[in-house]
């Protein structure tokens, strides 16, 4: 218990640190599947392009929007999604999931019908669509974190568990050596008796022989 212990507070401790490599949402022009547009880049660390596709696809979900892969493309698109601080009205989100051993670079595109979400246009909403997309790596990365504690923390419950039984055959040997010995020093006791009894009971035939003898004798004087 002390090193599962032990191991949570060293999570605590260095996961400020992890969310720092959190760096700033920056803005970019890249090329998608709608052409070279405006849109937002991060890294999240820690983790994979799968788990932060599903983190992806969870939050759309919450702004009422299904997030599909486009054929051909990268692009993943949210259809319609209602992102109040971003835009009045539905928009489409596109985001492309790059997996490398820094983390997962998230690039995501906002198109408000018309425009693609840029700062020189729409400064205001472009800031909170970067806050978002900061909330959203945060909470990624922390979840990636929590998840490995937990597994790390299963292992060490494993070995600690393992070590325990290890200690509990070696008392149990200790306890058969100690049963042994007492065993033996009986034995041997008892064998020291035995030959007691033995040289006593020899003593005792070597009589019997003689007074045997004697009746026999006198029996052949018949």
């Amino acid at each position: 218990m002390k090193n599962i212990t032990l191991l949570l507070l060293s999570f605590l401790i260095i996961s400020p640190s992890i969310f720092a490599q959190i760096g700033k949402v920056n803005e970019i022009s890249a090329k998608m599947s709608e052409g070279t547009n405006r849109g937002f880049k991060v890294l999240i660390p820690e983790t994979n392009k799968k788990e932060v596709l599903k983190a992806w696809s969870r939050l759309m979900k919450d702004y009422e929007a299904k997030t599909e892969k486009v054929k051909k493309y990268d692009d993943y698109r949210s259809m319609n999604a209602s992102i109040p601080s971003v835009s009045d009205r539905p928009i489409v989100v596109y985001a492309i999931f790059q997996e490398t051993p820094e983390g997962v670079y998230l690039k995501s595109f906002f198109d408000l019908g018309g425009a693609y979400l840029n700062r020189d246009l729409h400064k205001e909403q472009a800031a909170a669509a970067q806050k978002l997309l900061k909330t959203f790596a945060t909470s990624v990365a922390k979840a990636t974190i929590e998840s490995k504690v937990k597994q790390e923390t299963k292992k060490l419950e494993k070995l600690e568990k393992e070590q325990k039984g290890l200690v509990k055959s070696k008392e149990g040997y200790e306890k058969d050596i100690k049963n042994a010995k007492e065993t033996i020093e009986k034995r041997e006791k008892s064998i020291t008796e035995n030959a007691t009894k033995q040289a006593g009971k020899m003593k005792e035939i070597g009589e019997q022989k003689k007074v045997t003898e004697q009746i026999k004798a006198k029996l052949k004087k018949f």
